[in-house]
C-alpha cells in the first residue's frame, strides 16, 4: 500500500509536458458567464438600491440593474473578484514554481514575460533538491485542506504541516531531501483526510493507501467498497 501511494503522488508531483491547452471560444464564453454571474450575486447583495426593495418586502424589478448606482456595485464586486483572481494566482504560482515549474511557465500561463513572472514571483521557483535556506514557504490545497511546505535552514530538507478538510492535522515525521516529496507526502495527507463530500480527484486518488476499514450500511467495507 505504502509503495502504490507513494508512486502516485510522485507521479502526480511530476510536471507534465504540455501541462494545459488553449481553452476554445465556448470554454472561455462559459467562464465569463460564470464569472459575471457571481459579480451579479454579489451586486444584488450590496446594492443600496436592491437593500431598500428588499427591506420594503418587494422583489426589485428587472430594469434596476440599469441604474448607476447598481453598475457601481457591480463594478465593485467584479473588482473584488480581480483582487481573489490575483490572490489565488499568487498561491498557484508559487506552488507550480516550488515543485518543478519555471519562470517561463509561470510567465506564459499568466500570460506576461518570464522576467515579468520573476518580478511577481519572487522566490518561487525552487529546484526540488535546493535546500540552500533561501525558499519561502509555499501552500498547497487540496480537497478542502491545507498543508505548508517549509524548507529547513541550513540544508536541512524540507518538511510540510498540513490541516486535512476534515480538521485532522499532521506534519511531516522527518525532513525530506527535496520539496518534490515534501509536497507528494503532504499531498497524500490532504487527500486521505478530505472534507465530508469533497473529493475532486476521485476515490483512488483521496484514499490512495488507505487500509483503514470504513462503516457501510451493510458493515464494514475497504476504500473500494469490498466487505471486509
Amino acid at each position: 500500500m505504502e509503495s502504490g501511494l507513494n508512486d502516485f503522488w510522485r507521479d502526480v508531483m511530476k510536471l507534465q509536458e504540455p501541462p494545459y491547452r488553449e481553452p476554445v471560444d465556448d470554454e472561455v464564453l462559459h467562464l465569463q458567464d460564470q464569472v459575471a454571474e457571481a459579480a451579479r450575486d454579489l451586486a444584488r447583495a450590496i446594492s443600496t438600491r436592491e437593500s431598500a426593495y428588499r427591506a420594503d418586502g418587494q422583489e426589485a424589478p428587472d430594469g434596476i440593474a440599469l441604474s448607476p448606482d447598481w453598475q457601481l456595485a457591480y463594478l465593485y464586486a467584479l473588482h473584488e473578484i480581480e483582487g481573489i483572481a490575483r490572490r489565488l494566482a499568487d498561491g498557484a504560482a508559487r506552488t507550480a514554481g516550488g515543485t518543478g515549474a519555471s519562470y517561463p511557465q509561470l510567465g506564459a500561463a499568466w500570460g506576461i514575460t518570464k522576467q515579468a513572472a520573476r518580478l511577481r514571483w519572487p522566490g518561487a521557483v525552487r529546484k526540488p533538491d535546493d535546500t540552500s535556506g533561501e525558499g519561502e514557504p509555499f501552500e498547497l490545497w487540496l480537497s478542502g485542506g491545507l498543508a505548508e511546505i517549509i524548507q529547513l535552514p541550513n540544508e536541512g530538507g524540507f518538511i510540510w504541516k498540513a490541516t486535512g478538510g476534515n480538521s485532522t492535522s499532521g506534519q511531516a515525521g522527518e525532513p525530506y531531501g527535496n520539496r518534490t516529496e515534501a509536497a507528494a507526502r503532504a499531498g497524500a495527507f490532504l487527500a486521505r483526510h478530505a472534507a465530508a463530500g469533497d473529493d475532486p480527484y476521485g476515490p483512488d486518488a483521496a484514499h490512495a493507501g488507505c487500509v483503514e476499514p470504513h462503516l457501510g450500511p451493510d458493515g464494514y467495507v475497504d476504500c473500494d467498497g469490498t466487505p471486509l
